[in-house]
């Protein structure tokens, strides 16, 4: 058999001897890819304009992202995504070998990296991405089967569009001014605040997160600042350090700031004051070195005006309120995310899963209430219900209920006058038909945060509706 003649390459032991047109032409090649994959080094190779060409086996494992959706993308749309920072990649045209360092997202130390801008005569350059990971040790990545792919704590791809927000925050951590995160449940403050913890302090400081609204009124004081010997009837022999004496020297989330009772909110504001605790049952004061973080999905500024939450407090704790905002408003970005998510799953599992064209559909079109960790719940349904092709009769009955034939509930009627709206392009009509619903519930209902419940929507929601 004659085998086909292909130009000289190799990876090692100098690749600037590599010719780019050779290398792009392999790229093409069907056994490109084959050869690439048994390869130890990750490889990631990048087009004139930074999009990547193709990458193997050892890069998916890497960054956490499977081929079919990193090829043909941005390497800055992808560092969002990935779980090393691959935004170095693309600095600069400068024909030539450069050594990187690329920082990890989830865990501390860097990747080393070689970076070989290749010229083209005449054309434009390509460039290959070589990643030296070491064989053993602490700073060797998980790989793709061993690390979860569906956690609640994995930053969402969707929040790709926040990376100022999360520049913000890092920024805050830096310079010990307090952030406030609100956002409806499911969005991810959670991961965005462990995200900035780890970018601005590091993952060996401590990072405990408190969930404010399961903590009793009478056990508050004692779990948040501790308590000594004796101090009460079934305390520990020894005593016990609190929340905030166990987050010294990193970062103490208060979740669900705004379900903390408001008899304790005023010990919670002395300690923002003057950073010291009085342990129940002490008589003295300890200094304690934390950044606070905050996180509700209420209203805190409408609470203030309903004298539910303490204003003093408020102005505490929101020196950089952040918004982090609900999944279906990155609708554009839903197609990609589900397919990524398809995708990393697909890296662990024996059959590839793959999603008819109408559950797909009505994964695209559904609105998420629950927002990302619904999301997240739903693939791993998939994963667990389908083998190889996941249906409609996959999904969660509540998305398929239109589909099926089954009756829906009927919008209530309006007697508002409608022409001011006809002949108007549909989005013009469903925001003033919108806008009528929240009036009439606004009329029904003797404050705004029952007419949120009314419409089933939380207040920070009802109140930009408003605004808009």
């Amino acid at each position: 058999m004659k085998r086909s003649k292909i130009a000289p390459f190799r990876l090692d032991p100098n690749p600037n001897s590599i010719d780019p047109d050779a290398l792009l032409k392999l790229c093409s090649e069907d056994g490109f890819q084959q050869f690439i994959d048994v390869l130890d080094r990750a490889v990631i190779v990048l087009d004139e304009e930074h999009r990547i060409l193709a990458l193997n086996k050892a890069a998916e494992a890497t960054t956490g992202i499977h081929r079919s959706v990193a090829c043909g993308v941005s390497v800055e749309v992808m560092s969002a995504r990935s779980r090393v920072d691959l935004k170095p990649l693309a600095s600069g045209h400068a024909i030539g070998h450069r050594s990187l360092m690329l920082r990890w997202r989830d865990e501390p130390g860097e990747v080393p990296a070689s970076l070989h801008v290749l010229a083209r005569a005449g054309m434009p350059c390509i460039s290959l991405a070589l990643l030296h990971l070491p064989a053993t040790g602490a700073a060797r990545p998980k790989t793709a089967e061993t690390r979860p792919l569906l956690r609640s704590d994995t930053l969402p791809l969707y929040q790709s569009r926040l990376e100022p927000l999360i520049e913000l925050g890092v920024r805050a951590f830096q310079a010990r001014r307090r952030i406030l995160l609100l956002g409806e449940t499911g969005v991810g403050k959670t991961t965005l605040v462990m995200q900035m913890h780890r970018q601005a302090i590091g993952v060996d400081r401590p990072f405990v997160h408190v969930n404010c609204s399961s903590i009793s009124e009478t056990l508050f004081e004692a779990e948040m600042f501790g308590y000594e010997r004796g101090a009460f009837t079934g305390a520990l022999a020894s005593g016990k350090p609190g929340f905030i004496e166990a987050a010294s020297g990193g970062t103490l989330f208060l979740d669900e700031i705004g379900d903390m009772p408001r008899s304790q909110q005023a010990k919670l504001l002395k300690f923002l004051e003057d950073g010291c605790i009085q342990p129940v049952g002490g008589v003295r004061q300890k200094a304690v070195d934390v950044f606070v973080v905050c996180a509700t999905n209420r209203d805190l500024a409408e609470d203030v005006r309903e004298r539910c939450f303490r204003e003093d407090l408020y102005y505490r704790i929101a020196m950089i309120p952040l918004t982090v905002p609900p999944l279906r408003e990155y609708r554009e970005e839903l197609p990609g995310l589900i397919d990524t998510m398809v995708a990393n799953l697909n890296l662990t599992r024996r059959c590839r899963l793959v999603l008819s064209q109408d559950c797909r559909r009505l994964m695209v079109e559904h609105g998420y209430p629950g927002n990302m960790r619904e999301l997240i719940g739903i693939i791993g349904r998939l994963d667990l219900l389908a083998d190889e092709v996941a249906g409609v009769e996959h999904l969660p009955p509540q998305m398929v209920s239109g589909l099926r034939g089954e009756p829906l509930q009927a919008p209530p009627s309006l007697d508002d006058d409608e022409d001011a709206v006809v002949g108007q392009p549909l989005k013009t009509r469903v925001k003033a038909y919108e806008r009528r619903l929240i009036e009439n519930a606004l009329r029904a209902a003797p404050s705004k945060r029952q007419a949120a419940r009314a419409l089933g929507i939380d207040i920070a929601s009802l109140l930009r509706k408003l605004q808009e």
